[in-house]
């Protein structure tokens, strides 16, 4: 072997060697310890934030849901008579409760749960 390949393979080695302990040393991550836990504030303007979004897009209830019965494969005359009603009602429930949730996010204890009320928690 010629010197030039000599001295690369002691440099491969020498990174290899170095780069063991790198890896040994890593760290657990446990997001319920590592991540800080969101203060009142910040959880009454997440509420805020759902609620205006609730507010502005609860409309789209109506063509989400249509669109979630078409892809279920429900027949033609359940998409243009059931699923109409159905999306209103959604979208009924969902502006009401962005209505709430603006109206009371001040007014909640610290005690008080912030989950949301309806499920997904956005709709897009």
């Amino acid at each position: 072997m010629n010197r030039l390949s000599i001295y690369g393979v002691v440099f491969v080695l020498a990174i290899a060697l170095a780069a063991i302990p790198l890896t040994s040393a890593a760290q657990i991550y446990n997001p319920e310890e590592d991540l800080p836990k969101p203060t009142g504030l910040e959880k009454r303007l997440t509420k805020l934030g759902r609620g205006l979004s609730n507010i502005m897009f609860g409309w789209a209830e109506i063509p989400v849901t249509f669109d979630r019965k078409l892809d279920e494969g429900k027949p033609l005359a359940y998409l243009l008579g059931v699923a109409p009603v159905l999306g209103t009602a959604r979208a009924f429930m969902r502006t009401g409760t962005g209505v709430f949730e603006v109206v009371s996010f001040p007014f909640s204890d610290k005690a008080v749960n912030y989950e949301a009320v309806l499920e997904p928690e956005y709709i897009f």
